[in-house]
Order: structure tokens, then C-alpha cells, then sequence
């Protein structure tokens, strides 16, 4: 799955918002569209690869490499 850039879109978070935080859809667009220029910043600043939704519906973050190894150094 590490192939993953963004299988999530912003229509796709827009109705995840929509539906557990029970907002309008003009609301959900636009807190979808502040979740997706984080998600953007996240993997420009190296911390992140891609993003998903999982099999449970739940947005999930693919670390990059880097990150995987500060948060698990070689012992």
C-alpha cells in the first residue's frame, strides 16, 4: 500500500465530514477542502506519502520513510 499518493478525494472527505459531524454540505466542503491542504502540506514537508480511506471508513496516513525511522530508530 506504501504506492498510495491520495485515494481519498475531496468529495470523499467532504461526505466523511458530512456524515460524522452531521454539517451541511457546504460546511463538509469547506472543512474538507482545509483537511486537504493539510494533508498536501503533510506530504510536501516530507511527513507523509498519501492518504486513504480504510476498510472501517476511517482516514487513514501513510508515513514516509524518514518518519518511520524517527519514530522507530534502527536498534
Amino acid at each position: 500500500m506504501a504506492d498510495v499518493t491520495q485515494s481519498a478525494s475531496l468529495a470523499s472527505i467532504a461526505a466523511y465530514l458530512k456524515l460524522t459531524h452531521e454539517c451541511d454540505e457546504q460546511e463538509a466542503m469547506t472543512e474538507a477542502k482545509e483537511v486537504m491542504q493539510n494533508l498536501v502540506a503533510m506530504r510536501q514537508k516530507g511527513f507523509i506519502t498519501g492518504w486513504y480511506f480504510d476498510a472501517q471508513g476511517h482516514l487513514e496516513l501513510l508515513p514516509s520513510e524518514a518518519i518511520l525511522r524517527r519514530i522507530n530508530p534502527p536498534k
